[in-house]
């Protein structure tokens, strides 16, 4: 019963862990993007916007997450139009 009641209190202290861990974790991931978008790398930059959006929806950002989401259909479109360009010009249809 007292182990319980020990217990009871732990539980927001380790939600708040929790989410600074997630908020950490997106933070981490927006550097690895612009470094990314620094070297020019259009499709580490299409796959780290959407990793960063997934970060900030696990951390219950829906405006950041909503932000880069919008970021991950601009660089995944264009790392696409250039991948698909640049190889020749890869037909979208059968």
């Amino acid at each position: 019963m007292l182990t319980a009641l020990a217990l009871a209190g732990c539980g927001p202290l380790a939600n708040h862990e929790i989410q600074k861990y997630q908020t950490s974790k997106a933070q981490d991931l927006v550097a690895q993007y612009e470094r990314a978008r620094t070297g020019g790398d259009l499709l580490d930059m299409c796959v780290k916007a959407k990793l960063t959006a997934i970060a900030y929806e696990d951390a219950g950002s829906r405006g950041e997450a909503g932000a880069w989401r919008a970021r991950e259909t601009i660089d995944c479109r264009i790392a696409y139009d250039r991948l698909a360009g640049g190889a020749g010009g890869v037909s979208r249809t059968r």
